[in-house]
């Protein structure tokens, strides 16, 4: 497939053990996506792409919650208060207060559907269940296919960058999580 491999500078962590998880991950994802010889590695892939939208987006709102005195960048004070007190910790939930808060509006208007519809095949680790997404096959093998995993692929980079670049920590506070090894369409 055709990807290059980037590092980003991926300020967002407040939780650093989070962090330092996400930078194995994405290093993981880098060298499956690299392996992905006839699209063996589709399906991890994409449970790869998408667990790493939902904890760097998880950041945001921990963030928020834990770090009062610092916020949290485009995010005003009564935003930051409301979210403070809230539990967001499935993706739906994350998503949809992405979603509130208005922290993707920058990158058109179907990000929150198209969140939505990768969280939905992400939940496709559960063999026994169906995508429940309409005209999309039952078959795993017709469900996680090449174009299926540039799709998540480059939706995980766009969110990344998005976030990085929006919501970073203070400069000061900046170099504690290693940059994340990501694959970016070529």
């Amino acid at each position: 497939m055709p990807f290059d491999f980037y590092e980003l500078e991926c300020n967002i962590f407040g939780d650093f053990k989070a962090g330092d998880n996400a930078g194995y991950n994405s290093e993981l994802l880098s060298n499956l996506v690299e392996a992905n010889e006839n699209g063996k590695f589709n399906k991890p892939i994409l449970l790869q792409a998408a667990s790493l939208i939902e904890v760097a987006a998880i950041q945001i709102f921990y963030r928020a919650q834990n770090y009062n005195l610092e916020g949290v960048p485009n995010v005003s004070e009564a935003d930051r208060q409301e979210i403070e007190d809230k539990q967001i910790d499935k993706f739906a939930v994350v998503i949809d207060n992405l979603r509130k808060y208005h922290i993707l509006d920058g990158m058109g208007v179907d990000i929150y559907d198209d969140l939505h519809k990768l969280r939905k095949y992400r939940n496709k680790i559960h063999i026994q269940l169906d995508v429940n997404i309409p005209n999309v096959h039952r078959d795993e093998d017709r469900v996680f296919t090449n174009a299926k995993t540039r799709w998540a692929v480059d939706l995980n980079w766009r969110v990344l960058s998005h976030l990085a670049e929006h919501y970073p920590r203070p400069n000061q506070i900046q170099g504690f999580v290693q940059p994340l090894r990501l694959p970016k369409l070529a």
